[in-house]
């Protein structure tokens, strides 16, 4: 507790400077409503409560958990509630937080149609109405493209054959999510349901096959391999597109550009309208041999590209976000899946954890302002020194500098700033000329800096209407500009 309520008094103090009116030392700080964490409490977490009272201290509202259906139903038809599922859902609804469900894997009761969509609406069905109140969304299956979905009904992670023609678990995994939907809805009208969940390529695939009505929202793993938390996977180059046989991003690989194309895509065959993004994440890792699919980061580039993707997702409407993962996975420095925790496994936080708390903290109050006059000239940027080729396309940082605004229910205003470079260069930051149009004079222009908790005052100029900050310092790190007027 200590720890927390070292952080509350320094937000609290970088809140004053920005007039932005956080709660004192005493009160628990407000919690971003769109950003959630992964947790993994079937690991045996559930026997340690603190960890869910550090979730809510650390600004998250939401916690995403696995539950298992051969965990529940054991017998054919009768469901039981495990004790540890209990007391998951217990002590994570003690600390405040909502509840994201994942109603995962397969159950050899029904073999051999181990994913028999009946008998799993059934189960989620039960589930639904057990957990009424207690649990906010269930998500259908994690990842059926990289674990046993797609392997028990044949075909490629990417849901396309040599061929051309669509693998089978694509179409069975439409059919499940379709039946249980409707079940769980009619089971609890409450909870949302999530669906897909499978790489970009899939999900526009399967939204062209028609998704249920009651299906709330898509969900997407949107990593970012060895790319910079603007870049993603999907550059509709040569080498990709003969991959996929589909476009689900611009040439560049742009992550706001996949966002864009996928709501199209859903808006085109009347399929969900919210998009959740329930993994996303940087791991910490020594790298020792080749073949990895992720980079080995050092932890403060972890920091920097959680936060970018925050920044950047939140500033162009992603609805709901959950960071992969609060806590390491394990002990392995040189294992990418044991350290993509904002914690290492004895709960020690890394720089991510006081950056993304600092992050969800201040920016609680704020949703993204598209119609914001905002505009950005550099002066300096830095090219990419190590460009990636991805299934023989080449990705590659644009290093542009970057600005999303936001706006607060009473009309308090901030925008985020940063340099989409590789993170943790040895060249000084980039520079830029930064305008923001403004009602009245500024008085004054400060920058909070996430990663550092630290305020500076930034030179400024008033002129026409708006506030101009000359050559100014960007960093590889996002910073919230406030205007003082």
């Amino acid at each position: 507790m200590k720890r927390h309520l070292s952080f509350m008094a320094a937000t609290s103090l970088a809140g004053g400077l920005f007039l932005h009116s956080l709660p004192a030392q005493s009160e628990q700080p407000e919690g971003h409503p769109q950003v959630g964490v992964c947790v993994h409490f079937s690991n045996g977490w559930y026997k340690e409560p603190e960890i869910p009272r550090m979730i809510a201290e650390a600004g998250f509202t939401w916690a995403r958990e696995d539950f298992y259906w051969s965990s529940i139903e054991k017998e054919k038809g009768v469901y039981v509630m495990p004790d540890s599922y209990r007391k998951t859902i217990d002590n994570l609804n003690a600390a405040g937080l909502k509840i994201l469900a994942i109603f995962n894997g397969s159950n050899k009761l029904y073999s051999p149609d181990i994913y028999d969509a009946e008998a799993y609406a059934r189960a989620a069905a039960w589930f639904a109405r057990e957990t009424r109140g207690k649990v906010q969304a269930i998500e259908i299956l994690n990842e059926p493209h990289n674990f046993g979905f797609s392997k028990h009904y044949g075909g490629t992670w990417n849901g396309v054959e040599k061929d051309g023609s669509v693998s089978k678990w694509v179409p069975k995994y439409v059919q499940l999510l379709n039946t249980a939907a409707p079940a769980i809805k009619a089971a609890n009208p409450e909870v949302k349901v999530l669906g897909l969940g499978g790489v970009p390529p899939v999900t526009f695939r399967q939204l062209e096959m028609g998704i249920s009505p009651v299906v709330d929202a898509i969900t997407d793993h949107p990593y970012s391999p060895r790319m910079t938390a603007e870049y993603v996977p999907y550059a509709s180059k040569d080498g990709i597109l003969q991959r996929d046989g589909v476009a689900t991003a611009d040439e560049r690989g742009t992550f706001v550009s996949q966002e864009k194309m996928m709501r199209e895509q859903s808006a085109k065959f009347h399929g969900p309208k919210a998009i959740w993004h329930t993994e996303f994440g940087w791991p910490s890792y020594q790298e020792t041999k080749n073949g990895n699919l992720f980079a080995g980061l050092t932890r403060d580039a972890q920091a920097k590209y959680l936060l970018r993707r925050m920044a950047e997702a939140l500033g162009v409407g992603t609805d709901m976000l959950f960071v992969y993962n609060f806590r390491d996975n394990g002990t392995d420095e040189h294992n990418a899946e044991h350290n993509f925790g904002l914690l290492d496994i004895k709960l020690k936080p890394k720089p991510s954890y006081d950056a993304v708390s600092r992050f969800n903290h201040y920016m609680a109050p704020f949703q993204a302002d598209p119609a914001a006059g905002v505009s950005v000239f550099p002066v300096t940027t830095h090219a990419d020194y190590s460009p990636v080729v991805w299934d023989g396309s080449r990705i590659e940082a644009g290093g542009k500098v970057l600005a999303y605004p936001f706006i607060a229910g009473d009309g308090r205003k901030t925008t985020l700033v940063w340099a989409s470079e590789r993170a943790g260069g040895d060249l000084q930051p980039a520079v830029a000329d930064v305008e923001i149009s403004t009602d009245k004079p500024a008085q004054a222009v400060k920058a909070y800096d996430f990663l550092t908790g630290e305020t500076r005052d930034v030179s400024f100029v008033n002129k026409d209407g708006r506030v101009m900050l000359k050559k100014m310092t960007v960093t590889d790190s996002p910073v919230a500009l406030i205007i003082e007027s």
